[in-house]
């Protein structure tokens, strides 16, 4: 719906709106996203009479029915895009090796399994769990199946209970699906009986609600794919955690193609099973020949004893048994200050500003503007491969902090960070060649040269963990 009337949204209320957003799903909207949040919030405001998008926000902040609007607004943000089977390869691996490794684990036991869709949308995947499930389950009348289905948005779920469809709503689906799961109704498609029988949807906000332990129990497998993108990094750790609680041991996590869980959690493995890349709970060193990539997201051995503890904000969770050892480390905070160039150039004030909002690709257009009026310098060299790898641009990042090198060949930070991206990419053996540059140079620096970008670690725990690093790596070089 195009609003018929103009909606300004001013920095105020831009600011006001993302907090209460954030707060009450998780959903974060950044400035790129401005003009998204404009029209929806553009659409509620006609919709309700608002004068204005500032007599809005009153209306859902102070009205006796402002809960409600806030609900209605937060569906209509809701990004609802799905279908049926979608991402084929991570549903070959759900039907080729997830679910027969759970099934042999179970079969001389409680022959249960139990699927989490979370944000299941209009359905689709939580449907679809049911029919992967179905056509790979031993003797599926012997099993307890559940799949369970949650989403924010209460429009979407109705539809999903119904698992009523159009026919150009079943893309994803072959003939053979259709014809075993579908039965025509109404000049559309409905799931049949037994796999809607299978499927149970409830409300759930990841963000402020319990597990829902209390309708479902534990699970085996959990689908949350495109849903943490739209989270800032310690929501999505947080939700990422919570998983962690609600899952079996040896559960599986599906994540969407472009979501990571690098510098977010220690708890998984990453586990290769066709083309698809899977998250693991527990954490053995293969199944049955097939790859396991611990170097690139997860340490499988504590830390050194010097390095610092776990940093994380506690959360209310419930205490979990075997992870103690589990490393969540390394993650390199942008300063809030930083070292001092000795150059005076708005634009590397500006990038540094840029660097502590989260606006990367920004910084480095300001960065790159200072290396143009500044020449060569190794401290623009480095900021702008922090920003580089902050935007997930590692190759980029990796030519930067060269670039910083080649100009300082004492500028130990950018051996460490270099090192981190190299191994990151699964390149271990330059990784290791790096860290030991790192390394190396580090024990030749002041204690304060690099305290801006150490965060709270001191240059000791630093070089132990580059000591680590080289020790552990070197040991899985091809």
């Amino acid at each position: 719906m195009i609003p018929k009337r103009k909606f300004n949204l001013t920095e105020g209320d831009f600011e006001r709106y993302r907090k209460i957003i954030d707060q009450a799903s998780g959903i974060f909207f950044d400035r790129s996203k401005w003009e998204v949040l404009r029209l929806g919030l553009a659409d509620r405001a006609e919709a309700t009479d608002a004068a204005s998008l500032s007599d809005y926000y009153e209306k859902i902040t102070t009205e006796a029915d402002g809960e409600e609007e806030l609900r209605c607004l937060l569906d209509h943000l809701s990004v609802q895009e799905t279908q049926f089977f979608r991402n084929l390869p991570q549903f070959d691996a759900l039907r080729k090796y997830v679910i027969p490794e759970i099934a042999r684990r179970k079969k001389n036991g409680h022959r249960s399994l139990r699927l989490w869709s979370a944000g299941c949308s209009t359905g689709q995947e939580p449907y679809s769990l049911a029919m992967a499930a179905l056509d790979v389950l031993p003797d599926p009348e012997s099993w307890n199946l559940q799949i369970l289905g949650t989403d924010l948005n209460q429009q979407a779920l109705a539809i999903a209970e119904k698992g009523w469809y159009p026919e150009n709503r079943l893309t994803g689906i072959d003939r053979s699906h259709r014809e075993k799961y579908f039965r025509p109704l109404d000049g559309g498609f409905v799931v049949t009986e037994p796999v809607r029988r299978m499927v149970n949807f409830a409300r759930h906000n990841m963000v402020n609600d319990q597990l829902p332990m209390s309708i479902f129990g534990t699970c085996d497998v959990v689908f949350c794919r495109n849903v943490i993108i739209y989270f800032t990094h310690n929501t999505a750790k947080y939700v990422i955690e919570h998983f962690f609680d609600i899952m079996n041991p040896g559960g599986y996590l599906f994540l969407g193609h472009s979501e990571t869980l690098w510098k977010m959690s220690a708890m998984y493995s990453l586990v290769e099973m066709g083309d698809a890349f899977i998250y693991k709970k527990s954490l053995p060193r293969s199944i049955e020949g097939r790859r396991f990539i611990p170097d690139r997201r997860i340490r499988e051995v504590p830390l050194p004893a010097s390095f610092p503890e776990d940093r994380r904000v506690k959360v209310s969770r419930r205490d979990v048994t075997g992870v103690e050892e589990l490393i969540h480390k390394q993650e390199e905070q942008v300063p809030s200050k930083a070292a001092d160039t000795g150059l005076e150039d708005p634009n590397i004030q500006k990038g540094r500003s840029f660097l502590e909002l989260g606006e990367y690709d920004k910084a480095y257009e300001c960065l790159t503007e200072a290396v143009k009026q500044n020449g060569s310098n190794a401290e623009l060299f480095f900021l702008q491969g922090l920003a580089l790898e902050k935007a997930n641009h590692p190759g980029g990042a990796a030519e930067s902090y060269r670039k910083a090198i080649y100009c300082d060949e004492d500028y130990s930070i950018a051996y460490f960070h270099m090192a981190s991206v190299l191994e990151h990419g699964g390149r271990l053996k330059a990784a290791v060649r790096e860290y030991r540059n790192a390394a190396r140079s580090l024990r030749n620096d002041q204690s304060g040269r690099w305290e801006n970008y150490l965060d709270s670690y001191d240059l000791e725990s630093v070089i132990n963990l580059c000591e680590w690093k080289i020790e552990n790596l070197a040991s899985l070089e091809n």
